[in-house]
């Protein structure tokens, strides 16, 4: 027989999945690994999917994120993104960077304009 402290947790961890948000989905020309040959990079990436950003050197040892928010606009004649996302302890991040679709894509980190990341081609 369900007791009422029972029923209270159980419809206060149903409310809380409910009211919990739902991840946003990155656009698709964002979808996919990002690579560097800028030096001190070379080893890095950074993927994006439809609801996860990661960064690191490897598939294993990346670390993946849940974006949360995508804020698009244009900053004079570039196309600036800001990702919001967060960790397993609910840790907030942001990253800002500025997407050119020239060439297969290029991602530029509005706070590191040195550095250029390229979409990594497909392989099948």
């Amino acid at each position: 027989m369900w007791t009422i402290t029972r029923v209270s947790c159980c419809l206060a961890l149903w409310l809380c999945a409910a009211c919990a948000p739902e991840p946003e989905a990155a656009p698709s020309y964002l979808v996919g690994v990002w690579e560097t040959t800028a030096e001190g990079y070379r080893e890095q990436h950074m993927f994006i999917d439809e609801h996860r950003i990661g960064f690191g050197t490897s598939a294993v040892t990346a670390n993946g994120y849940v974006i949360t928010h995508i804020d698009e606009s244009r900053e004079g004649t570039r196309n600036l993104f800001v990702v919001s996302y967060q960790d397993a302890d609910q840790a907030k991040f942001q990253l800002a960077f500025f997407y050119d679709p020239a060439g297969g894509g290029r991602i530029t980190f509005k706070n590191q304009d040195h550095l250029t990341w390229t979409k990594k081609a497909a392989t099948a």
